[in-house]
């Protein structure tokens, strides 16, 4: 019996000293997926250009069209740049920028033609996120009590050469909701890049509402190469204001710095 005792015991802590090594085989294997997904998080960059257009309807039968352009640029350390640029009658055209800077946690701002520009340094990851939302290239859509939203899937169709997958998504306003005596019903339509490293870049999208007509934005361009860095700053010679705040544009809290600067 004292025999088969001990050899009970010599056998539990064999089996002991055994699993120890794969405890830390365990452990190990944790590693090599962090690494992966930092590489996930890697940014793949990209230049797109888009036309977007807009088209009214009066109710006494007149149309009126009107045509921008936008371009989006994002590199390889997440900064992204879009530049919408508006030709209104007989105006010279007129660019509004936006650069979000997740590495410097800014946001810059300026017009072209122009003389300033504004910088906004974000001070909390809050704000950060908040501002680098406001940028992505998706569509949204809302649905109020008195609204029903549907979504229908529309499969994939190749855009300038990108493999994109579509989806639908249609608001119904009840009668009656805002004194209509019939429902309302408006569309819309976002197309998503399926092609690897193109971060879900939409490439076509559409907003089709009975009170406000139908603005299409659709890709014209696209270069996966990385972008000047000069993409991402203000145009030489603009005075730059910078400014701490909470969040995005428009929610500044103290002016911190103002002064004629030589942009690089």
């Amino acid at each position: 019996m004292r025999k088969l005792i001990i050899d009970r015991a010599m056998m539990l802590v064999a089996v002991a000293g055994l699993a120890l090594p794969v405890s830390g085989q365990v452990a190990r294997s944790h590693t090599p997926r962090t690494s992966e997904t930092n590489v996930r998080a890697a940014k793949t960059p990209y230049t797109a250009e888009y036309k977007i257009t807009h088209v009214q309807a009066l109710a006494d039968g007149t149309t009126i069209t009107r045509e921008s352009t936008e371009v989006r640029a994002l590199d390889s350390q997440g900064r992204r740049m879009t530049a919408t640029t508006i030709a209104s009658g007989d105006r010279a055209p007129q660019t509004h920028v936006i650069v979000y800077d997740p590495v410097g946690r800014t946001q810059t701002t300026w017009h072209s033609p122009g003389k300033i520009a504004h910088v906004f340094k974000m001070s909390t990851p809050e704000a950060e996120h908040t501002c680098s939302r406001d940028m992505r290239d998706d569509v949204s859509v809302v649905s109020g009590p008195k609204s029903k939203l549907t979504s229908e899937n529309l499969g994939t169709e190749s855009i300038q050469g990108v493999e994109a997958r579509g989806r639908r998504y249609t608001t119904t306003i009840s009668a009656g909701a805002m004194g209509n005596d019939a429902p309302v019903v408006s569309t819309s339509e976002s197309w998503t890049a399926l092609n690897v490293g193109l971060n879900g870049l939409v490439v076509r999208d559409s907003r089709d509402d009975p009170r406000s007509g139908k603005t299409t934005r659709e890709l014209t361009s696209l270069s996966q190469s990385e972008p000047d860095p000069a993409t991402f700053q203000p145009p030489e010679g603009y005075e730059i204001v910078t400014k701490d705040s909470s969040g995005c544009p428009g929610e500044t809290t103290a002016e911190t710095t103002s002064e004629t600067t030589t942009s690089k």
